[in-house]
């Protein structure tokens, strides 16, 4: 959990959706307990149709304000609803222990209709004066964040692409690594000499070993700068370089090597 304002002193945007927020830097925090009493009777109908939500959060609890994780909150519940079925929260397995009475009627799979008592049975739409459903009230009053400022499109400042990187290389096991340079290597060999020397940069920019390991799968030799013979230390190439024409012949190139798909 971090507190909601800046963080000047992290050298990477919070929001950044390529970054993980370090555990050392912001520990979990235990928020409630789970147990698991049983297996499953029925595989299917108490696995394949249970169906979570991400957006679904106990109170005290908000999301940061990364459009990506926002955004995904409203579509985990929206899948349900599309997977499993409108009335995804009647089936047993995602049912409330505590009754709940909404305005949802009809629809595939209504196991009931989820009325209140004295509920009239003809409104489900509010406000009604006519016997219909009244919102309970809140435990509190939900946050509402100040922001003052333009909203603008704007590239991230801070990117440091290449220390989280590197830190979950050196991290994993030693079958971990050997089985991630293997299949490194065995993408990148049919593809041309200067994108493989252009991702040895990048992993070699990561971790010195990385960079080096998959060079020498493909067969390179890699400089001091972490470079591959032959590409740039910019990391774009010998023929991705500032030139225009150069990256134009490029294009040129692979629109010369593409070639209709065979149809089905």
């Amino acid at each position: 959990i971090m507190s909601d304002d800046e963080h000047p002193e992290l050298d990477f945007d919070p929001l950044d959706d390529t970054k993980l927020w370090p555990q050392e830097q912001f520990p979990w925090l235990p928020v409630g307990r789970m147990v698991l009493d049983r297996n499953p009777q029925n595989y299917f109908a108490e696995v394949e149709q249970a169906a979570f939500g991400t957006g679904v959060l106990v109170d005290g609890l908000d999301f940061s304000d990364d459009k990506m994780l926002q955004g995904r909150t409203l579509s985990y519940s929206d899948t349900q609803r599309y997977r499993v079925g409108p009335n995804y929260l009647q089936v047993p397995i995602n049912s409330p222990k505590k009754h709940v009475s909404t305005n949802q009627r009809d629809g595939q799979m209504t196991y009931f209709v989820d009325m209140a008592p004295g509920q009239n049975p003809h409104v489900n739409y509010e406000p009604s004066s006519l016997g219909g459903l009244h919102e309970s009230e809140r435990p509190g009053k939900d946050q509402t964040p100040y922001i003052a400022g333009n909203l603008v499109r704007q590239k991230i400042e801070r990117t440091n692409d290449y220390q989280q990187a590197g830190e979950r290389y050196r991290a994993f096991e030693d079958w971990e690594r050997d089985d991630l340079i293997l299949n490194l290597v065995n993408t990148l060999k049919p593809t041309q000499r200067q994108i493989q020397e252009r991702m040895v940069w990048h992993f070699t920019q990561c971790d010195p070993e990385y960079g080096r390991r998959v060079a020498e799968g493909l067969g390179l030799n890699v400089g001091g700068d972490g470079a591959a013979d032959g590409a740039s230390s910019t990391g774009r190439g010998s023929a991705m370089g500032a030139d225009p024409e150069s990256a134009n012949a490029v294009v040129t190139n692979a629109e010369e090597q593409g070639h209709p798909a065979k149809p089905y």
